[in-house]
């Protein structure tokens, strides 16, 4: 290769890198231009509410801006870039050439010059030194390219995956048309959009702005027979956000559309038939077999309401004769109507869950609408009621008594079983049948439970409830008790604080009735009863513990009454009274004596005194010794003072 082809090869290693810098320098422009334009223009269509005219302008601004940053990014100084101008820019990035590089790249490749070799071998020494790279530095090139590829990565994330309302109207401006998937941000939902009508009906039109707060909301509507155009405005639903508007008895066909602030919606159309009307309703109550229940008949009727599972037959009368006539349940279901004859048609509806429906006949395989909507309202079937009106929750009584239980039930559908069950000491468990006549829906019954036939004692207890059954279900009461207690409540002086006893048979009684109340409740999920279940075993735990407490100190109290039961007790207000008046009698020696055998007596005094006795009165204590001493002596001297025959005679 000669030294002229070495020095060509040059230049176009030097043209080609600086083609790579414009393109990637064009790329970074347009990707940034791009994604400037969209983010502005997205803030401009969001103040229209990206309506159409807004968003068909910002496509071509867009679409502009694009052009623009082609033109003069890429396609200009690609279409500049040549031999002699790459041959300028080395000169001006490398002065050592002296133009000697520009003079050769202006001379004709095909024109021989005897100084062109000695020019090209010249300038071929200084480029040795000139790399091509130098000319457009690697890092500018990188720079050109993160530049461009953060801007189209930014966009693109806009596009598919951007937030709010800058995704939004990034779609519509590049897609034409929202994301998948995704409502649109700003929109008119009309309700009920295109529709057939019965003539001279009436017909309500809703509309639910998003994404925009206005007050305005306008309906622009033109009959069938005008060209006008006629604006309403749409009244506010209370309670929500949606906007109403009523066309009153409909003559003919009508087309309409919702305007609110920049949005507008699509055209509808209401097209008005001549269909016939509904004259009356008759409605017959298939009820199921298990309530035993005779059919029953509304002449005019229209909304139902009965027990779930009941089939309601309907008979429905119009005024001329109707083709291809449905019921339309919840707007979804469709149930044909057949007959005719007497313009009477009928249908089922099996009430299973409560919504409404409607009469409707097809036109084109869609329901027209030719009654309002009439309500269906359905029933559970509730378990009996039952309860154990006497005796009272918790009731007290001796060990013989005969206590009458009394039961009371009601059930819509009628009692087939009644009974109260008992047990006695958690034994094993008796059943009374009190039920006296079958499918009452009113029922009571009463027993007498003789617990002398039981053998009780203080402190056994009688468990009871009562359970009442109907044709499908069962119910029954909650848990009650009978304690027995002692002919004559006694107590002993050291207890007459307390109650700890009590309190414990109770809080047992109450666990003891929560827990059959958990047992009985069918509706708990398997955590509510793993949970109550637990809550109940760690009360009855910690109620053990304390019963035990309470066994110990009990236990340990009549150990040391016992150690106790030989020792003087002391003496008490009354004694000393009578003490006084034997002083009387018998002098101050005597009175001694009296002591001494009085305190013998009082010794012998069973620790048990029945509350039938009247408490004895005690005096308050003197506060010091002499005062006490004072007392006794007074009650002496006055013993003495009063020593007479008589007197004598009754201290004895």
């Amino acid at each position: 290769m000669s030294i002229r082809d070495q020095l060509n090869s040059y230049i176009k290693q030097l043209e080609k890198r600086l083609r790579l810098g414009a393109l990637l320098r064009g790329a970074a422009i347009l990707t940034s231009v791009a994604l400037v334009a969209t983010v502005l223009l997205v803030l401009i269509t969001n103040a229209f509410a990206f309506s159409r005219w807004s968003v068909t302008s910002a496509r071509v601004v867009l679409l502009f801006a694009l052009a623009l940053a082609v033109s003069f990014g890429i396609a200009i100084p690609l279409r500049a870039l040549n031999r002699r101008r790459a041959a300028r820019q080395a000169e001006a990035m490398f002065p050592q050439f002296q133009q000697r590089l520009v003079t050769f790249a202006e001379r004709d490749a095909q024109v021989r010059e005897p100084f062109i070799e000695l020019l090209a071998a010249d300038t071929l020494n200084v480029a040795q030194a000139a790399e091509p790279s130098h000319l457009v530095p690697d890092r500018t090139l990188a720079t050109f390219l993160g530049v461009g590829a953060a801007s189209l990565c930014v966009l693109v994330w806009m596009i598919l995956a951007g937030p709010g309302y800058l995704g939004h109207g990034a779609a519509l401006l590049w897609a034409a048309t929202p994301r998948s998937g995704s409502a649109p941000f700003y929109d008119i939902q009309v309700a009920p959009g295109d529709i057939s009508v019965r003539r001279n009906a009436d017909q309500i039109v809703t509309a639910q702005v998003i994404g925009l707060q206005t007050d305005a909301v306008r309906l622009y509507a033109r009959y069938e027979s005008t060209s006008k155009w006629d604006q309403v405005p749409m009244r506010p639903q209370a309670g929500t956000s949606a906007f109403q508007f009523v066309f009153a008895g409909l003559p003919e066909s009508v087309e309409y559309y919702v305007e609110a602030g920049p949005l507008r919606s699509r055209h509808f159309n209401i097209r008005v038939l001549d269909l016939p009307g509904v004259k009356n309703v008759r409605v017959t109550y298939r009820y199921p077999e298990w309530t035993r229940m005779q059919n029953v008949v509304e002449e005019r009727g229209g909304d139902l309401r009965a027990v779930e599972g009941t089939d309601a037959d309907l008979e429905i009368e119009t005024d001329r004769p109707m083709r291809d006539g449905v019921l339309v349940l919840n707007d979804e279901q469709q149930i044909r109507l057949s007959g005719g004859t007497g313009n009477v048609y009928k249908g089922t509806i099996r009430i299973e869950k409560d919504g409404v429906y409607h009469v409707a006949a097809l036109d084109q395989g869609q329901p027209v609408r030719l009654s309002n909507d009439f309500f269906i309202e359905s029933r559970k079937a509730d378990p009996p009621n039952v309860l154990i009106a006497r005796p009272g929750h918790d009731y007290r009584s001796s060990p013989i008594e005969e206590v009458t239980v009394a039961v009371k039930a009601d059930d819509e559908f009628g009692i087939y079983d009644m009974k109260l069950h008992y047990s006695v000491n958690g034994g094993a468990e008796q059943s009374v049948d009190l039920l006296k006549q079958k499918g009452v829906k009113q029922a009571d019954g009463s027993t007498v439970i003789s617990l002398e036939n039981f053998k009780l004692v203080p402190g056994d207890v009688v468990s009871l409830y009562a359970t009442a059954k109907d044709a499908r279900s069962e119910s029954r009461t909650d848990i009650s008790f009978i304690q027995a207690d002692p002919f004559e409540r006694e107590f002993s002086q050291s207890q007459q604080g307390g109650g700890g006893e009590n309190d414990i048979s109770q809080r047992e009684k109450e666990i003891i009735a929560e827990t059959w109340k958990q047992h009985g409740d069918k509706k708990a999920t398997k955590q509510e009863s793993a949970e109550t279940a637990k809550f109940l075993s760690n009360v009855q735990s910690k109620l053990r513990d304390q019963a035990r407490s309470l066994a110990g100190r009990m236990q340990s109290r009549e150990l040391s009454q016992e150690n106790e039961e030989c020792a003087p007790r002391p003496r008490s207000a009354r004694f000393r009274w009578r003490l006084a008046a034997v002083a009387g009698a018998a002098g101050r020696g005597a009175a001694r004596g009296a002591i001494s055998r009085a305190c013998l007596i009082s010794n012998s005094i069973p620790k048990r005194i029945s509350t039938k006795l009247p408490r004895p009165r005690v005096r308050r204590a003197s506060a010091t010794r002499t005062s006490t001493k004072r007392s006794r002596s007074s009650i002496s001297w006055r013993a003495a003072r009063k020593n007479s025959p008589s007197s004598s005679a009754r201290a004895s």
